[in-house]
């Protein structure tokens, strides 16, 4: 196995003072350790700079918040490793991180690694239980696929001539969100760079959500993800989205349509075609739903089966909202 020490991480963080002691923590305490840390400071105003000082690790002081995107670019650029490993500042490292990575690399002959949020995390409210859960299952999915065009850099690893090859993040996109991973995931799939998913590399997620955020993440995800699948029209698309889940967008609209008509017009066919539709949209939803039963028991699964049409019509309102904003010039 060759040296662990050309591994450089790279932590954008912004206003991260909460959770950023905990992913230093775990990851300068790593073993083997990498051959850096860099935080990039994105123009915080709590005491994110200070802490990430008091850990010895480097800090790259943004004046004013530039965004994850142009923050991640900035630690690529000015990284020292051969290999750059992405992380967020609300992640906490297994400790053999760096070990997991050296050896993925080596024994898959790979250009870029992903590994998988762990199941369980620190909060346990249902909200983030739910996103976290999500996030696996669709990432999981990948384990055994020999490439993936999914770059998703709460945990990512890629070779940095393969970074520079690919210039770095889309800059326009300003904030925090997956859109910019997505984007870049993509240009890698295209230019044949060799991304694998390893599920051995698994990291806790210290985010806690409430139903609230998790709607507005997904309508902001799915707003940005159109437009950007409206900007690139045939270029080539690999998505953690499962195919279910795209279907039961349209699903439950038809549904929710079906069965406004049938109260106006008082019409029992569309009442029947509405409850059908309903029928459809969770056997679309099954293996999700039977796999938050697997994993936090009946009633959690429950919960989200009464949350699951309104996640899904969010989604799809995103997805529309995208056309519109599409249609009258807006590109991102």
């Amino acid at each position: 196995m060759s040296s662990p020490a050309s591994i450089s991480v790279i932590v954008p963080a912004f206003n991260a003072a909460a959770t950023l002691p905990q992913t230093l923590h775990a990851l300068t305490t790593a073993s083997p350790p990498p051959q850096e840390i860099i935080v990039v400071d994105d123009g915080s105003q709590d005491e994110t700079a200070r802490i990430a000082e008091s850990f010895g690790v480097r800090v790259i002081a943004q004046k004013k918040n530039i965004g994850a995107a142009a923050a991640k670019n900035c630690g690529a650029q000015n990284a020292v490793g051969d290999i750059l490993f992405f992380t967020d500042a609300d992640i906490v490292p297994p400790p053999n991180a760096i070990e997991i990575l050296q050896q993925t690399f080596d024994a898959r002959g790979c250009d870029g690694v992903v590994g998988l949020l762990d199941e369980n995390i620190p909060s346990k409210n249902w909200a983030s239980q739910f996103k976290n859960l999500w996030m696996n299952f669709t990432y999981a999915r990948f384990a055994a696929a020999p490439r993936i065009g999914l770059f998703y850099t709460s945990v990512a690893a890629l070779k940095r001539e393969c970074f520079e090859q690919l210039d770095g993040f889309d800059e326009n996109y300003r904030g925090a969100s997956i859109a910019e991973d997505t984007e870049f995931g993509q240009r890698a799939w295209g230019a044949g760079i060799n991304i694998v998913l390893e599920p051995t590399l698994r990291v806790v997620h210290l985010k806690k959500y409430s139903w609230q955020s998790v709607l507005r993440e997904d309508f902001k995800r799915a707003r940005a993800l159109t437009l950007m699948r409206l900007r690139k029209r045939g270029a080539p698309f690999f998505t953690s989205v499962p195919i279910f889940y795209q279907l039961a967008v349209p699903t439950i609209y038809l549904t929710i349509t079906a069965l406004l008509i049938s109260i106006l017009w008082q019409n029992i066919s569309l009442a029947i075609a509405a409850l059908i539709g309903l029928v459809l949209f969770y056997l679309l939803n099954l293996s999700l739903l039977h796999f938050l039963a697997q994993k936090r028991g009946v009633g959690f699964a429950l919960g989200a089966a009464l949350f699951l049409p309104l996640d899904v019509f969010i989604v799809g309102f995103g997805m529309l909202n995208a056309f519109f904003d599409f249609a009258r010039g807006q590109r991102y």
